[in-house]
């Protein structure tokens, strides 16, 4: 039997304790966890097992990036697709001088002719030699551009615009590969890559990555010369350009490399076709070393870029012909407006 004294001081203690459980309960519920994790049923499997390996330490390697499409290349392709020297296509157009001898290499047939859209054998008697620039112009806009019936009349444009309309990237690869009622299916004479980079080419000249046409010249009747360059071109500029990346080739003057068989120096060609030269100093010459000439970050930039330099070959002083056999403009001559010294 317990004595009283001992009685008395287990009740104290039950008392104590009563009092101090809400206060360990508060504390667990403010330290502890919110939730408590379930027991797992079954056992983790071993981390080191080989159907589980242990984790790497190593960063994730970053996915390879795409490779730019080159649109200077796509933009020398549209200029003239075969030539001597890769990656130009070793494809001979059939000679428009032998009308009736189909004298040229490559293509589907092996004769340098190529088939339409419909699979029909395509005649270069017009000569138009199978140059994506002869269809559509050095601007691009067939028969509505430079190449058509109100300025130089080609025969050989065609109705299609480029730069008019909207097709993707992926409908211009198809047009190009596969051809249509006018042009030819040049996906017997291109690889993939090479039919990309000419649709890349047409769309950045249409949507403003690369210059437009109509930022450079617009067209004029053929009593005018059939373009005229635009206003807001800076000449000093434009030879400050032509000094640093064109004279170690054609010359502080440009009369050491000549043109058309010696028809033209740099100058007096600018002169008289910068229709053509704007799309040269951007792209680059095929079969040859020249590369893109203009380094700005926009398409607006460097349309600048070439209507300077275009200004500052308007000067035949500066830039004379020559040795070269092709009368140069004279004076009050439109093209280059008032550009021309």
């Amino acid at each position: 039997m317990l004595n009283r004294a001992r009685f008395r001081a287990l009740a104290a203690g039950r008392a104590t304790l009563s009092a101090s459980l809400p206060a360990l309960l508060a504390c667990a519920a403010a330290c502890g966890p919110a939730t408590q994790a379930k027991e797992p049923t079954q056992p983790p499997a071993n981390p080191a097992s080989p159907a589980n390996p242990e984790p790497s330490s190593a960063p994730a390697l970053p996915a390879p990036a795409t490779p730019a499409i080159d649109t200077a290349l796509g933009g020398r392709l549209f200029d003239k697709f075969y030539g001597k020297e890769p990656p130009f296509s070793a494809f001979v157009p059939d000679s428009s001088k032998t009308k009736g001898v189909l004298d040229g290499q490559g293509g589907p047939s092996g004769n340098g002719t190529l088939k339409l859209g419909s699979g029909e054998a395509m005649s270069n008697d017009a000569g138009h030699d199978y140059r994506l620039k002869n269809f559509f112009g050095w601007d691009l806009k067939g028969r509505e551009g430079i190449y058509g019936p109100s300025a130089m009349a080609k025969g050989y444009a065609v109705s299609r615009n480029l730069l008019g309309g909207r097709e993707t990237q992926e409908e211009l690869v198809a047009l190009f590969t596969k051809g249509d009622r006018e042009i030819p299916a040049y996906g017997e004479v291109l690889t993939p890559p090479q039919i990309e980079a000419v649709a890349a080419f047409v769309i950045g000249v249409r949507d403003g990555a690369l210059p437009h046409p109509d930022q450079i010249f617009t067209i004029k009747p053929p009593a005018q010369g059939h373009y005229a360059l635009l206003p807001g071109g800076d000449a000093a500029r434009g030879k400050a350009h032509i000094k640093e990346r064109c004279a170690s080739c054609h010359g502080d003057d440009g009369t050491k490399m000549l043109f058309d068989d010696g028809a033209y120096s740099l100058g007096s060609h600018a002169r008289q076709k910068a229709y053509e030269d704007w799309h040269k100093i951007l792209n680059g010459q095929p079969g040859s070393p020249m590369g893109r000439q203009v380094r700005g970050s926009t398409g607006k930039e460097m349309a600048q870029e070439l209507l300077d330099i275009l200004a500052a070959l308007c000067d035949r002083g500066a830039f004379p012909p020559g040795k070269a056999t092709a009368k140069d403009v004279e004076n009050g001559d439109g093209r280059c407006g008032a550009y021309l010294r």
